[in-house]
């Protein structure tokens, strides 16, 4: 699959003035049910007038040659075209929520990391997945990061759709 970087409605542009506000909001999708209830989150607040909402797949790619199984190019392909038809799934849920959805893939490896793409698209409130992790809470691995490079409030959405302290 191509880029997914295509809008859904109606297109507005702008970005923060400077004041703290949530207009452009960035939900990371993901399947399961932490995934479907960062979404929802998403939805509710992308509802009101005036605000952006951002949906977003992470492709991850493999780099080097594995002497067993497909090759990396196979594989990567595949994981595209897996995360793009998640992207699709997730659209088709949201319906027609905010007055501008945007859907973007993000390939790792040739787009900047997640946290880059926030802060140049300026986004205010960025809602994570959270993921369970090895001898530790629920959490996402890019919290810190993008608490480290950018403005926008990290949020990391449990499967019950309640916030994880982060």
């Amino acid at each position: 699959m191509s880029d997914m970087g295509t809008i859904i409605g109606a297109s507005v542009a702008g970005h923060r003035t400077g004041e703290r506000s949530c207009r452009r909001i960035a939900v990371v999708f993901e399947p399961g049910a932490s995934g479907g209830a960062a979404l929802r989150q998403a939805a509710a607040l992308g509802a009101m007038p005036g605000r952006e909402l951002t949906v977003v797949g992470i492709a991850p790619q493999a780099t080097g040659p594995d002497r067993c199984g497909p090759s990396p190019d196979a594989y990567n392909c595949a994981v595209r075209d897996e995360v793009a038809q998640e992207l699709r799934e997730a659209t088709a849920l949201l319906g027609r929520v905010a007055e501008d959805i945007t859907v973007r893939l993000l390939v790792e490896g040739s787009d900047p990391p997640l946290e880059n793409w926030v802060a140049q698209g300026g986004f205010d409130i960025v809602l994570l997945p959270a993921r369970r992790r090895f001898l530790r809470s629920l959490g996402h691995p890019a919290v810190r990061r993008l608490q480290r490079l950018t403005d926008a409030e990290v949020r990391v959405v449990d499967g019950r759709g309640r916030e994880r302290n982060l």
